[in-house]
């Protein structure tokens, strides 16, 4: 039987500097978060500290120094849950609006706000401060959060704190698992006798020792060798733990980089969000040059907003993120969008596609599409086969953080109402319908075009129908199937690589009639004998080009043989040196290419192409010692 799922919540901390966040966390769990030398004697956290709370929780205490933001942001990518400290002495702060909206923006409902240094005020002070904490959290995902006052020190408020804290642990559910491993690096460090180890908290699956892990954006893979999990050894990690990992790989991991199974994740540097600009923002202009944070990854670039010119303070709105550096992403992801320059948070951004086909913020429909990725699992899948015309299965993995299951299964409803075509090949694809259809209608067009310009042509090749139809490159699976559904319903002919309509039939273009009558009364004339296309187009004064695709446009038509590469006769000389040969020997009587030579007065140069034919077709056969016999 296998094991209880562990439910592990990471609650982040969040507040002012030098609000009690770290003294706070030492008071409920007993570790110190501040880890760092310098972190000790500044008296604040500097980098991203971690603490465990029973066995089903640990706090992640960030810092909370403007300069430092990035580490709060990196900390609160993983969080489900939040402890919102505020110093009852100084009150509300600038970092603790910065962090309620950082929090606000990824989504975070599950929170308390403890009310520290509860015993350095009277409490007619406390409760001004509690009545603004109120007022400040009121339009905010936090509203219904507990506010309790504590003090450290003295351990004032801790026990209900703790039983506040027990409350909310217990009533978040667990989350949904897609069920591949996603862990994002926050650190990474050498240890004496075990090697590399890395952080972070395990955003969804499991990972045991000995598997084999994928490193974006390098895409490198690295081997387990151990575990750990809340400080203790393990055969495995699972969602929502904070996980070391001991690994084996070729270069030291940085934060910022995510570690996921084999097929899963998107490598980008353009990325298409969905922005929500907090009230008390700047209004946000096209261009703008910004921080996204996303996971543990703080990224550097400039904001295309689609179809529009500035979102105001308060609003959504969506755009084109063109970064500086790749970073490691999937649809859904929630960060925090900060000015580059003065730092302030602007608001939340959500991934809507981590990788889109095109990068013009004007595109016609780009709006709409971005609008349906918000929406249903059918819409959202809909919307990204749709914007790409065909997309691999495997794409869809790396796109979307769900599980197989979910995605075949919306793929099928979609297949069952006409949205969309799967073809089961090896690898599997998937077709908008319409666009498929559309296809189909744009073959016909196609192929009378190509007759019209081309009536010496048998018909267009595989590969330039394929990308004529499609009107981009086509991969060999999505062709073979649209070729094999239009020759199934009797809409083309397909031959020896060729496309045509079913009633085309190979004719001389109206400027090669002349020539090619006087090609064919050369060769009538001349008989077996008939001379290299080179002597015939000097003797015609014509193009040896031209006289080579007339002579082929003859033999298509069945008026003309080519022996070998170089004899060339009409059908009425092969019939009458068919019937000569018939005449002149007995069924089964074996002769030899001398005595045929010998019978129809010509030379081994046009005797033997012509044997070598004959057997093709079956009127002779080829004896051992190079003698046929006649059927």
């Amino acid at each position: 039987m296998n094991p209880p799922l562990r439910h592990h919540v990471v609650i982040g901390t969040a507040g002012h500097i030098d609000h009690g966040k770290t003294t706070l966390v030492k008071a409920l769990t007993g570790m110190d978060c501040d880890r760092l030398e310098e972190e000790k004697r500044r008296g604040i956290t500097i980098d991203l500290g971690f603490a465990f709370y029973g066995d089903h929780a640990a706090f992640v205490d960030v810092p909370g120094h403007e300069r430092l933001i990035k580490n709060m942001v990196a900390g609160a990518s993983a969080i489900r849950a939040a402890l919102l400290v505020v110093a009852a002495d100084d009150g509300i702060m600038p970092q603790t609006r910065e962090h309620l909206a950082i929090l606000d923006a990824l989504h975070i409902t599950h929170a308390i706000v403890a009310v520290t240094k509860a015993d350095e005020v009277d409490d007619d002070w406390i409760d001004l401060v509690v009545e603004e904490i109120k007022e400040l959290i009121a339009p905010t995902g936090l509203s219904k959060a507990p506010i309790v006052v504590v003090d450290s020190i003295s351990n004032r408020g801790l026990d209900r704190l703790r039983q506040a804290l027990d409350a909310m642990i217990a009533e978040i559910e667990i989350p949904y698992d897609p069920g591949f491993f996603r862990l994002p690096v926050d650190r990474s460090f050498l240890i004496k006798g075990y090697g590399r180890v890395v952080t972070g908290s395990v955003w969804s699956g499991s990972a045991r020792n000995g598997d084999r892990l994928i490193l974006l954006p390098p895409n490198e893979t690295y081997r387990v060798r151990g575990l750990q999990a809340h400080e203790k050894e393990v055969e495995e990690v699972r969602i929502g733990d904070r996980a070391a990992l001991n690994l084996v790989g070729d270069r030291e991991p940085v934060r910022g980089e995510v570690f996921f199974s084999s097929g899963r994740g998107v490598v980008s540097n353009f990325i298409d969000l969905k922005i929500n600009l907090l009230y008390s923002s700047r209004e946000l202009l096209n261009r703008t040059r910004v921080r996204v944070h996303l996971g543990t990854e703080e990224c550097i670039g400039r904001l295309n907003l689609v179809r529009s010119e500035m979102i105001q303070p308060g609003d959504c709105g969506f755009a084109r993120f063109q970064a500086e550096t790749d970073l490691a992403v999937m649809y859904g992801d929630l960060g925090i969008l900060r000015l580059y320059s003065p730092l302030e948070t602007l608001g939340g951004v959500q991934v809507l596609d981590p990788s889109p086909p095109d990068r013009k913020r004007m595109s016609l429909g780009l709006e709409k599409r971005l609008a349906e990725l918000s929406g249903s699992d059918g819409q959202i899948i809909a919307a990204f086969v749709r914007s790409r015309k065909f997309l691999l299965h495997d794409d869809l993995l790396r796109i979307l953080p769900w599980d197989i299951a979910r995605i075949n299964r919306t793929l099928k409803e979609l297949e069952e109402k006409k949205a969309l075509k799967t073809i089961t090949s090896i690898p599997s694809w998937i077709v908008d319908l319409e666009e498929w259809n559309a296809w189909k209608l744009r073959s016909s067009t196609i192929l009378q075009t190509f007759h019209a310009e081309n009536p010496d042509e048998p018909g267009i090749p595989k590969k330039t129908w394929g990308n004529q139809v499609t009107q981009r490159d086509i991969t060999e699976e999505v062709l073979s199937e649209l070729i094999q559904e239009l020759v199934l319903e009797s809409r083309i002919r397909f031959d020896g690589g060729v496309l045509a309509e079913l009633t085309h039939t190979i004719q001389l273009r109206v400027t090669d009639k002349e020539l090619a009558d006087e090609i064919f009364k050369k060769l009538e004339f001349f008989g077996l004998q008939a001379p290299l296309p080179s002597t015939l187009a000097e003797e015609l004064k014509a193009k040896e080009e031209d006289v080579r695709r007339i002579l082929r446009v003859l033999k298509l038509q069945g008026k003309v043989v080519i022996l070998g590469e170089r004899v060339i006769i009409t059908m009425a000389t092969l019939q009458k040196v068919k019937d000569r040969l018939t005449n002149a020997f007995t069924s089964g009587e074996e002769v030899s290419p001398g005595e045929v030579t010998e019978l129809l007065g010509s030379s081994r140069k046009y005797v033997v192409p012509l044997l070598e034919y004959l057997d093709s077709i079956g009127f002779t056969s080829r004896t051992r010692d190079g003698k046929r016999i006649w059927r």
